[in-house]
């Protein structure tokens, strides 16, 4: 399986993308912002869109369903979590396989951002340079979602399982390109974090378009959230004391005012 990253012109910021067999051409796409750009890509591909996977139920990340479900026929497959908020052919549970065309993914739900939010993950033991996790908004380049809609404790908890689970090599598909933002971000509060103004210096070179796709690995080196035990950010007087718990909601209270 891989997965095809598209930018989506007129949204905000949004990242959609699609994840495909190469045997049978398959194609799921995720969180449709634009039908018609969506059915563009995958026919430059000669990609058939059969399923349609949503993360959470926030209006940038449904708001073409109903329009691509009508192009498509294809079955839309969702968290179990987002019931009753948007129509879906298929609710998935926790750790649910996911099949299409001749590979899997499996579904974790992942609170935090929304109640409802879900995830769509490949691992694979014997090649883990394939892994990728559709992340959504849960997990960016370089920062992770708000939880205006939802509850900062569940998120510490799903980044914190997501850390424990996945492999360094997985590849982030986040549903958004915020990563300049989220750089900028870190080096204002956390100037000693070289790596951040390395990557900031690289990716600023780039367009949304051509933006790396960064590893877990690469994450763990720049990304607040993922670096709690860092010298660069635990060692600041205001973080010495606190818990891995109390640095997370710290950095995330103080993303909210960014």
């Amino acid at each position: 399986m891989d997965v095809i990253r598209t930018y989506v012109p007129d949204s905000f910021a949004n990242y959609n993308h699609l994840v495909f067999c190469p045997t049978t051409r398959q194609a799921a796409a995720v969180d449709p912002f634009d039908a018609h750009h969506l059915q563009k890509v995958a026919s430059e591909h000669r990609l058939t869109i059969t399923q349609i996977w949503i993360t959470h139920e926030h209006g940038d990340h449904i708001r073409d369903l109903p329009k691509l479900k009508a192009m498509t026929d294809a079955e839309v497959y969702a968290p179990m979590t987002c019931s009753g908020l948007f129509e879906a052919d298929v609710w998935l549970e926790d750790n649910q396989a996911v099949k299409i065309g001749l590979g899997e993914v499996r579904h974790w739900l992942t609170p935090g951002h929304t109640p409802g939010h879900g995830v769509f993950i490949r691992q694979d033991a014997e090649q883990p340079e394939t892994d990728f996790i559709i992340c959504a908004d849960t997990l960016f380049n370089a920062g992770i979602g708000n939880t205006r809609s939802g509850n900062v404790e569940e998120l510490y908890e799903t980044i914190e399982r997501l850390q424990g689970q996945l492999s360094d090599s997985t590849r982030l598909f986040p549903g958004h390109d915020y990563i300049e933002t989220n750089l900028n971000f870190t080096l204002h509060h956390f100037p000693e974090a070289e790596t951040a103004r390395k990557v900031l210096d690289s990716v600023s070179q780039q367009t949304p378009d051509t933006r790396s796709i960064m590893r877990l690995a690469d994450e763990r080196q720049y990304n607040p959230f993922l670096c709690l035990d860092a010298d660069w950010l635990s060692g600041q007087d205001d973080f010495a004391e606190l818990s891995r718990k109390q640095r997370f909601l710290e950095i995330r209270s103080r993303r909210d005012q960014w």
